[in-house]
């Protein structure tokens, strides 16, 4: 199993304070707690700042790798803040997230495809959030199928099969691991990928 430390996001206030002071120290033990916690990855996250999202999210990248010797996780939908950070990561990062969602989908596939990393893609297409398992595994196929054409081995792909909580539906639990089996037999190889903790979100 494949930890992602999550702890590096600018929605904590703590975390966003630290990065507003530019407090290296502060952020640095945040990533070395998480990496003896267990964490093969470091997810880092500045979506919170829009205007210098790209600008917070360098600066993290280069924090965090002075603190551990471990790969990030890129986190953010916007393309330029992750060309941006990307250029700074040291070896193969992982990018979260990539979907089906055509802006979305256009927007990101230069940043995937420009050199080697990991790629979260979130079973996410046009029209709303995935409820069923053959939502899932339809939209998760067509992603797949799209990423592995333009290049992406199999292997670097993890699938997100949206964890949405029980209080939404008692039912989530069971579609995200009904959606995990048929698309991990459909493609022997591929990775999955999910926020855990959103099942007893709210």
């Amino acid at each position: 199993m494949l930890v992602v430390g999550e702890k590096i996001n600018t929605s904590r206030k703590s975390i966003a304070a630290a990065v507003e002071a530019q407090d290296a120290d502060f952020i640095g033990e945040v990533a070395r707690e998480q990496a003896e916690a267990g964490a093969h990855y470091i997810d880092v996250n500045a979506g919170t700042y829009l205007e210098k999202e790209a600008d917070y999210l360098c600066w993290l990248v280069e924090v965090v790798q002075n603190a551990v010797d471990l790969p990030l996780c890129l986190d953010s939908p916007n393309p330029r803040a992750l060309a941006e950070a990307i250029k700074r990561h040291n070896g193969e990062p992982m990018i979260n997230s990539i979907s089906l969602e055509k802006e979305r989908y256009e927007a990101l596939l230069p940043v995937v495809t420009d050199r080697p990393c990991r790629v979260v893609a979130l079973c996410m297409a046009e029209t709303s959030m995935p409820n069923t398992v053959e939502e899932r595994v339809q939209v998760g196929a067509q992603l797949i199928n799209k990423l592995t054409n333009e290049g992406i081995p199999l292997e670097k792909i993890y699938l997100d099969p949206l964890v949405q909580p029980v209080s939404v539906d008692t039912g989530m639990g069971t579609a995200v691991l009904g959606a995990i089996d048929k698309i991990m037999n459909e493609f022997p190889g591929v990775n999955t990928i999910c926020g855990l903790s959103n099942i007893s979100f709210g």
